[in-house]
């Protein structure tokens, strides 16, 4: 989706640029700049003009931190196109006069401007009638407290005036639509994550929504809001932000303390420029360009050294830098008054050049969601392996203490609500202590191994049969009351077994509890545990009386 808007964007873009070199119109190729007074009128008359001109001061250039200034350009009418338009554009004027004085007598007069109604959208066009054959004189008196560029004056035939018109409209509505769009859904998402990369991108977005619509005179085309001082401060508000948000999404800090150290210092350089839109006027176009030229720089700095130490969404955002840098590079020096302006649509081109980095930074952060989320899952998975390490013993690999105690903790039908009648087996293998004291902790931990072996296999040919061991030399099976008897044998036949590979002493004792007689988990086991030293001292009497008829029997 953002692929296509890029791609609507220069498409835009495109067929305006072809608007704008398909028709011809009378050349403006020479001019006379001079200085205006307050006092100083423009002649009525065709003849009168040369001779007005001569008491004038000469001015060298127009000053970008403003004045009052007079243009004029003689346009010989070749054209047999009756309507034109009259237009300055590349800067923001307070005040424009235009006067077309005609050799065949005619004057016309129209005054347009940031603070006049506009008769076309997102310029200074006023429309005027030339006839064929006639040698004019275009006068234009402009006077405004700052030029954001060396304002250009152009005059078009009507119908093609009005096409490049709209088609700029178009754009320049697709844009700002797409950066409302952007930012509007990026505070949307940081109040569901809270991630602050996503707060300060959306406030960087609608502060450059807000930018560009002032510069474009939205406000003063819906609603009738004229008001210089406030272009400039969210221009030079745009570098706050976003410093904001690229120190959270590209973890600058960590990444690259020093970068953070210069980053901070423009930051509030930033913020304490903000007042100059209000008190310095006729400084704050250029105060904003220096800015914004070194945040740029910055910006893409920044990005590529993340990127070389490995944080892989900051591709995006070096490309979404470079596209706003490119048509800096052209404009900001214009700006400055350093080089005469290269591009005619050089605010259209930087609207562009900058909602596509608003839509690349987008892809940014879908790129650091996705790592994130990477990054959650494996994190989710080493967790949930660490979590059955804990819960499983390393030598038998079968659940361990804690394994047992959290299903204990879980059955909580016991007693006379018990749904189902279980044995809880407490087991113990008999001689492990001896076999480590005498043989070796080794051969104990066969011991272990071969009874944990049998334990399961025997456990594995019941249902819904639990085996845990839960200490030393304890283990716990959990299994139905129906198949008690059948794992009793097993079990006995197990000790024997045991007895023969561990040797004398050795073997198994169990004792078990039944789930409806117990209140809780705790009872079940204790209860179990006393069965068990039951049926081990019973066992132990019964070796002993054993042994000793077999000694009696030898000495008889």
């Amino acid at each position: 989706m953002i692929h296509r808007a890029c791609a609507s964007l220069f498409l835009c873009l495109s067929l305006i640029g072809f608007s704008f070199a398909s028709f011809a119109a009378p050349p403006l190729d020479q001019s006379f700049l001079f200085r205006a007074s307050v006092h100083e009128k423009a002649p009525s008359e065709h003849s009168d003009v040369v001779g007005w001109m001569s008491s004038l001061e000469k001015a060298d250039k127009i000053s970008l931190t403003g004045g009052s200034y007079w243009l004029a350009m003689p346009v010989l009418m070749y054209e047999t196109e009756p309507e034109w338009v009259v237009n300055v554009r590349n800067s923001i004027v307070e005040s424009l006069d235009y006067y077309v004085i005609g050799d065949d007598d005619s004057y016309q007069k129209a005054r347009t401007g940031y603070d006049a109604p506009y008769e076309f959208l997102f310029d200074y066009g006023r429309k005027v009638e030339l006839n064929y054959g006639v040698e004019y004189w275009l006068i234009v008196r402009m006077e405004s407290r700052y030029f954001s560029s060396i304002p250009k004056v152009e005059l078009k035939a009507y119908g093609e005036h009005r096409r490049n018109s709209d088609l700029e409209a178009m754009a320049v509505i697709l844009c700002l639509g797409g950066l409302l769009f952007i930012a509007l859904y990026n505070l949307l998402i940081y109040t569901s994550i809270l991630d602050r990369a996503f707060l300060y991108y959306g406030l960087y977005v609608l502060t450059y929504f807000v930018a560009w619509g002032l510069t474009f005179h939205i406000p003063a085309h819906l609603v009738s809001f004229h008001n210089l001082e406030l272009h400039h401060l969210f221009f030079i508000g745009l570098p706050i932000f976003n410093i904001l948000f690229y120190k959270h999404f590209l973890q600058l800090p960590e990444y690259s303390p020093k970068l953070w150290y210069l980053s901070k210092v423009l930051l509030w350089t930033c913020v304490i420029a903000l007042p100059t839109s209000i008190f310095l006027v006729s400084h704050t176009a250029l105060i904003a360009s220096v800015l914004i030229m070194l945040w740029i720089a910055l910006a893409i700095t920044c990005g590529n050294v993340c990127l070389l130490k490995g944080f892989s969404p900051a591709r995006y955002f070096i490309f979404a830098f470079t596209c706003l840098l490119l048509p800096a590079v052209i404009i900001l020096p214009g700006n400055l008054g350093l080089t005469p302006d290269f591009f005619e649509y050089a605010e259209l081109a930087t609207l562009v050049g900058g909602t596509v980095d608003a839509l690349l930074l987008s892809l940014a952060l879908a790129s650091k969601i996705k790592l994130l989320s990477e990054e959650r899952q494996t994190y989710i998975e080493t967790l949930g392996e660490a979590w059955e390490q804990v819960r499983q013993d390393q030598l038998t690999r079968l659940p361990n203490r804690h394994a047992f105690d959290e299903f204990m903790q879980s059955e909580t039908l016991l007693g006379k609500d018990a749904k189902q009648t279980q044995h809880l087996f407490l087991l113990d293998l008999d001689g492990l202590k001896q076999v480590n004291h005498q043989l070796g902790h080794q051969e104990g931990d066969c011991l272990l191994l071969y009874a944990a072996e049998q334990l399961k296999a025997i456990c594995d040919g019941f249902e819904s049969t639990s085996l845990f061991r839960i200490g030393g030399d304890n283990f716990v099976i959990l299994i139905s009351v129906e198949q008690t008897p059948a794992i009793e044998a097993r079990l006995d036949e197990l000790s024997i077994t045991i007895e023969k590979e561990g040797g004398k002493d050795t073997g198994l004792s169990y004792g078990y509890a039944l789930n409806q007689d117990a209140k809780d988990a705790s009872e079940w086991l204790r209860t179990a545990d006393m069965n068990m030293y039951i049926r081990k001292t019973e066992k132990r009497r019964l070796k002993h009386s054993q042994s000793r008829t077999v000694a009696m029997d030898s000495v008889v």
